[in-house]
């Protein structure tokens, strides 16, 4: 059965301030089948704050945090998880200790709906192989389109055997219309007895 991952009480404040950072529209499968229309949604949505995540290879671009997160640690609040996907702590890049978002096969997990334009064309990520190679498969939902119950895939990553990579930028394919549109991401692991684990999800802004 799936769950979702629900924010602590005793971190109350430190969630909420998370949640406007990273434009948190809606943090459950059942409050995404019943949701406002995008443009109500959409009013809600503001300008993140961004960060040079991927500097360390060179990647000088800007990115913001996809929800669930906090630098260098995938806490998954408001993710659906189902089929196996969970949470785990282990060693992340850097030899730091810290949670992450482990996918063996068969398994699911969907991001709460969060705020891009047309200018956010692409993710990037953390990705290690710990069990196979077939990757995770990305998948893109947008609100008002046929994806939002058909996700659209859009790309796989996956690591450089059992070490943390960060991973090509993957397609978010935004449609080209003006203003905010609502996301989300379900992300799928390949094979039949694999396992992978994902942390600093990363989308591009390509607006600077």
């Amino acid at each position: 059965m799936p769950y979702i991952i629900r924010p602590r009480r005793g971190h109350f404040g430190a969630v909420a301030a998370c949640s406007a950072l990273l434009m948190v529209c809606a943090a459950s499968a059942q409050a995404a089948k019943t949701a406002p229309a995008p443009s109500t949604q959409a009013s809600q949505c503001a300008e993140p704050t961004l960060t040079q995540a991927f500097l360390f290879t060179g990647d000088e671009s800007w990115y913001t945090l996809a929800p669930g997160q906090q630098p260098g640690s995938f806490n998954g609040n408001g993710w659906v998880l189902s089929g196996g996907a969970s949470i785990k702590t282990t060693t992340t890049a850097g030899g730091t200790t810290s949670q992450v978002l482990d996918l063996p096969s068969g398994s699911k997990a969907v991001s709460p709906s969060f705020c891009v334009t047309k200018e956010y064309p692409t993710a990037r990520a953390m990705v290690r192989n710990v069990v196979g190679s077939e990757g995770v498969s990305y998948n893109v939902s947008y609100m008002g389109t046929s994806t939002w119950e058909n996700p659209k895939n859009t790309g796989q990553v996956h690591g450089n055997g059992s070490e943390w990579t960060p991973v090509t930028p993957v397609n978010m394919q935004p449609n080209n219309v003006e203003g905010w549109q609502i996301v989300r991401l379900t992300l799928v692991p390949g094979g039949t007895s694999s396992d992978f684990q994902v942390y600093n999800l990363y989308i591009d802004p390509y607006r600077r």
